[in-house]
């Protein structure tokens, strides 16, 4: 754990010290002329969407039930970019949108002159961001209710609550909300960060003219030229500063709404309808969108000659599949990547876990805190600097060690919980058994959290294959993933073929779902008579 994540991760930091000192690369982004116009982009995409998405998080959330949970677990296995394209196909002059329109309302004979996609205000890429966030916020909302010690007070308040004439919204507002949101505080910064730096949904869906900040930086980082390189490193260093920024604007904002808050938190109970409440309907509406998504990829990926305003092709054809088998090199380096770096990072993990005190999971808590929050373009820039002094730009060495890096982080979050949760009552019984530490381990205590670990290496390898800025440049041109070809493909023309690698990118997290699922059931189902 130590050699593979810590130390190239505070490795890769330290070699971007050096980048704040390069005053004229700084002056010369500033000065950058679309640098203003794609900078206040970034902000108004980024922080709209990660308040319309906390909002409907916890407005649909009070509605919510384990099925919700699941349902937005499923939606956070199809990758961001995957998403973004399904999304476009939707929302284009020629998108399936415009075509349901002219047939029921209009006798359009050419596409409408709109820019639903790619609009200049970047309200496609905000909606495309809400869709995509939104799911996270709910399923990290219900990960913490989930929590026993939680569970317990929360129900006991809320009771309490209840029986002083309080309603059901008014608890979930004033006593769940409360507490839950302060725990919250990793997954947001993690969303923001993402928001205000994305690349990959920003080159499908996002505006143009100007261009957000993240793809203006970008595009400067994979520049041949050193100079640009240098601005498009002061450029990632400007607006990590920003979200920096941002991070401690709202926490000073909430310092000041602690008051407010506390009168509306502690006011007696009134009317209900004061309230504002999105039951199940505003769920079905993601259900609705995302299935949308879904059907209109694999539509799109065997469709040949699609004139508009047609809403089927005129024919079906498994050409842009064939290409896929054909042209396996990126398929074939994403699931070796993925495969390799989720089970390394699984052993990697239960291994600290063995060996190490409790106490010291805080280090690697922040370390992965840092890989989550930190926006990818610094991440993937300081790692890009590390593999240039270790010769690995290029190398399946350094593409594997980028893919390490986050799957790792995802791999230990996600297995802290369960695995120090795990009762030590258990390995007592063992040992009064006199079992060895090896056969307790392969027959008591990983069987029992099968479910967890099955789920744990699930997750590293979905977020494995979509790995996009930080694979991109540790590549250097020499190594290709499905996920930098689906963006390749999005600036040609060729739909059926974009359809089919976003098909393929959002498949293998799906396989590897349903093979934990079913590798990890429990072996005895209970029942009832």
């Amino acid at each position: 754990m130590v050699f593979l994540f810590l130390l190239p991760l505070f490795l890769s930091l330290t070699l971007i010290f050096p980048v704040f000192l390069n005053l004229s690369a700084l002056a010369e982004m500033l000065q950058h002329p679309q640098f203003w116009g794609a900078f206040g982009l970034s902000l108004f995409t980024g922080i709209t969407s990660t308040a319309i998405s906390l909002l409907l998080a916890i407005l649909i959330s009070r509605s919510g039930s384990q099925k919700m949970a699941r349902d937005a677990g499923l939606f956070l296995a199809m990758p961001h970019v995957a998403f973004a394209i399904g999304f476009a196909f939707l929302l284009l002059p020629t998108g399936i949108m415009a075509r349901i329109i002219a047939a029921l309302f209009t006798n359009w004979a050419s596409p409408p002159q709109w820019s639903l996609a790619q609009d200049p205000w970047g309200l496609s890429l905000i909606a495309a961001l809400v869709l995509k966030e939104t799911p996270f916020l709910i399923w990290a909302m219900f990960s913490i209710l989930q929590r026993s010690d939680v569970k317990v007070s929360l129900a006991q308040q809320s009771r309490a609550a209840r029986s002083l004439g309080h309603g059901p919204r008014a608890v979930w507002l004033k006593i769940i909300m409360p507490q839950v949101l302060p725990r919250m505080v990793w997954p947001l910064v993690a969303v923001l960060a993402y928001g205000l730096t994305v690349v990959d949904m920003a080159l499908v869906i996002g505006p143009t003219q100007p261009p957000t900040l993240g793809l203006v930086i970008w595009r400067d980082l994979n520049d041949g030229d050193v100079m640009m390189n240098a601005r498009g490193a002061a450029g990632v260093i400007l607006l990590s500063s920003a979200i920096a920024g941002l991070v401690m604007l709202s926490y000073g904002i909430i310092k000041l709404l602690r008051i407010p808050m506390k009168k509306f938190i502690t006011a007696a109970a009134g009317k209900e309808t004061l309230y504002l409440s999105l039951p199940f309907t505003g769920w079905a509406m993601f259900r609705v969108i995302y299935a949308c998504v879904l059907l209109l990829l694999v539509l799109q990926s065997i469709s040949g000659h699609w004139p508009f305003p047609n809403l089927l092709a005129e024919q079906f054809t498994l050409k842009a599949w064939h290409r896929l088998v054909v042209d396996f090199a990126p398929l074939f380096t994403t699931i070796g990547h993925a495969i390799i770096s989720a089970v390394l990072a699984m052993v990697l993990c239960v291994a600290w876990f063995e060996s190490q005190v409790p106490q010291r999971d805080r280090i690697i808590l922040w370390a992965c805190g840092l890989v989550l929050c930190l926006p990818a373009l610094l991440l993937g820039l300081a790692q890009y600097r590390l593999f240039l002094q270790l010769g690995l730009t290029g190398s399946h060495s350094g593409l594997f060690l980028a893919h390490l890096l986050p799957t790792t982080a995802y791999v230990f979050v996600m297995l802290q919980g369960p695995y120090r949760g795990f009762d030590p009552r258990w390995r007592i019984a063992a040992q009064g058994l006199r079992s060895s530490p090896l056969t307790f381990l392969l027959h008591v205590k990983w069987p029992m959290l099968k479910s967890s670990l099955w789920s744990a290496a699930a997750v590293g390898f979905a977020v494995a294959t979509a790995q996009f800025v930080g694979v991109q440049l540790a590549a250097s041109g020499r190594h290709a993933t499905l996920a930098m070809e689906a963006v390749t493909l999005t600036s040609g023309g060729n739909r059926a073929l974009i359809a089919v690698y976003a098909l393929a990118l959002m498949g293998l997290p799906a396989l590897a779902f349903a093979l934990a699922a079913f590798f990890g059931r429990g072996r005895w189902e209970i029942k009832s008579a």
